[in-house]
């Protein structure tokens, strides 16, 4: 009776109804569950798609589910005795979820409809979920919401003063502070491994735009400005900050180009070394939540490359608009180091106007185009060099009809 009775106790205490049933990869989308799976192969036939094989191709179905309860807990907890409950309206305070409603949220993409019907049926439907910790904010939401404050305060509170220490955590513990927001986006970005080396050869492409009659065939007028002309903001420089545009495809240069010019001139340059750069195009998707990987954090960083590839208007009145990408791109340039304590020197980013295209801002000056002629003393190296130059008579929308190409001195 002792045995029976605690074995009633155990499968009373469990949130799913144990069974024989072996379940198999295929009948799951999800990478964090069928890499589970595969580690404990025991059986041939799948009780769920009832597919045999020669070889062991299911695992238990109870440490299947088991490992589902586990990683669904670790976000949601039972609500009753941890969310507030108004007895008036006979509900909870805090947004719920039966276990029906939870399989589908964080299991909706991650198996086929008769996979997730066998999960509903296994599972225990006596509790109402909500979320872990709800009083506070997650990691991930803690980084975006400090984004958000972070963007508030360049804009509009102080840009060229450091922060105030603010006193007080607002009882959040993960809160991430305007004055902490640069070195957890560096942190982010270190532990996505987004840096990436972009290597010697790369061709990119930069436009400039002018008047009929005129022509630009060096390196010296098609790459970026000198520090006395760099007047113009962009999405990473404030005026006077020297920036280096440029894409990896002509035709997406000629679409970023702004201004009104009758004619355009294409630049082809090749990098002339290794670099390494942040690339914001290639950002890990983001795991569920029954894999392992940095979640919160890149939940933030795909939210932070959609700001970033926003489209640049060059207005005055809306510079205000681009100053926090202008901060972050000093301090990448600047502050931040890779794993290997080396400095990066650009930042990748998707085109707005080209879908599925690449732009990059370089962290370089004038003088580190070959060929540029200048008075200082100092020597420094090319970073660059033009390969060719083509001028677009006909304008850049219509840039594929006519064009000649002026080979690079």
């Amino acid at each position: 009776m002792g045995l029976t009775k605690r074995w009633m106790e155990e499968e009373e205490a469990r949130a799913y109804y144990t069974s024989d049933d072996h379940v198999c990869g295929r009948c799951f989308h999800d990478d964090g569950i069928r890499k589970f799976i595969r580690e404990r192969l025991c059986e041939r036939e799948c009780s769920i798609c009832g597919r045999k094989s020669k070889k062991q191709s299911a695992a238990p179905a109870d440490e299947v589910l088991e490992f589902i309860v586990q990683r669904l807990h670790r976000h949601y907890e039972n609500a009753d005795g941890n969310a507030p409950f108004d007895k008036e309206t006979w509900d909870y305070l805090v947004e719920t979820w039966d276990t029906e409603e939870l399989v589908d949220e964080e299991l909706g993409e991650a198996a086929p409809f008769e996979t997730l019907e066998w999960i509903k049926k296994h599972l225990k439907d006596d509790v109402k979920y909500c979320r872990r910790d709800w009083q506070i904010m997650s990691p991930g939401r803690a980084l975006t919401s400090g984004w958000e404050r972070f963007c508030k305060a360049i804009k509009h509170e102080t840009r060229f003063l450091f922060f105030r220490d603010e006193k007080g955590d607002d009882g959040e513990p993960f809160l991430v502070r305007p004055t902490e927001m640069l070195d957890e986006l560096g942190q982010a970005i270190t532990r996505c491994g987004l840096v990436t080396q972009l290597p010697a050869g790369t061709r990119l492409y930069r436009v400039r735009g002018h008047k009929a009659g005129i022509t630009h065939s060096d390196g010296s007028s098609l790459g970026p400005p000198p520090e006395n002309l760099a007047r113009s903001a962009g999405r990473m420089n404030a005026p006077g900050i020297v920036v280096a545009y440029a894409s990896f495809e002509e035709d997406t240069a000629l679409m970023e180009a702004t201004g009104d010019f009758p004619n355009w001139s294409v630049g082809e340059f090749e990098l002339l070394r290794d670099i390494q750069v942040v690339d914001l195009t290639e950002i890990p998707d983001v795991p569920s939540i029954f894999e392992n990987g940095p979640r919160e954090s890149l939940q933030f960083l795909h939210r932070f490359a959609e700001d970033v590839s926003q489209p640049f208007t060059p207005d005055l009145e809306t510079h205000v608009e681009y100053t926090p990408t202008q901060v972050v791109s000093e301090y990448l340039r600047h502050r931040f180091r890779d794993k290997a304590n080396k400095p990066v020197r650009g930042i990748l980013y998707g085109s707005a106007k080209a879908a599925g295209k690449k732009n990059i801002a370089l962290f370089m000056g004038a003088d580190e185009v070959e060929g540029y002629k200048t008075e200082s003393w100092k020597k420094v190296d090319a970073l660059i060099r033009l390969v060719k130059a083509k001028e677009h008579i006909s304008g850049k929308k219509a840039h594929a009809k006519k064009h000649c190409s002026l080979d690079a001195v």
